[in-house]
């Protein structure tokens, strides 16, 4: 190798650790202003015609985003027990696992608009994605103020 290539070899080799994280850094932080999921429960559980059996998604997230664990209903022809979960960041929403009879299922949350998230289980049954609405508490309006 020539002695002034030798150098810049090593420069560049060095600039390129200098761009590398410590390791505590959030690893969400670059999608961070991008999106946010404000505090909240958001739902969708109805009961059928009938008055019978009730279906459909509940989740909390108390501090939004920021949440370290979500609560969570499932119901497919009536409601399980409320799981509470912890919750990873990622670039675009918020992450989980659930225990399921078969297994384990990966759960992912996202911002969809002002006042509700896109909810997406995955898991043996295959792929199940809904939209939540935010559920507002007694005298508390849906849409954040000034939307």
């Amino acid at each position: 190798m020539k002695r002034g290539l030798a150098p810049s070899i090593a420069a560049a080799g060095l600039a390129l650790l200098g761009g590398c994280s410590d390791g505590r850094d959030d690893p969400a932080g670059a999608g961070r202003g991008g999106w946010a999921i404000p505090p909240g429960t958001y739902g969708n559980v109805v009961q059928d015609g009938g008055g019978g059996a009730k279906t459909g998604v509940e989740l909390r997230l108390a501090q939004g985003d920021e949440s370290e664990t979500i609560t969570i209903v499932l119901c497919d022809a009536g409601c399980g027990a409320a799981q509470t979960r912890p919750i990873r960041r990622g670039l675009n929403g918020v992450s989980f696992t659930l225990p399921t009879p078969d297994g384990t299922a990966d759960v992912s949350i996202q911002p969809d608009g002002p006042d509700a998230v896109s909810f997406n289980l995955h898991g043996g049954a295959g792929l199940r994605t809904e939209r939540l609405p935010r559920i507002a508490s007694e005298g508390e309006p849906v849409a954040p103020s000034g939307a």
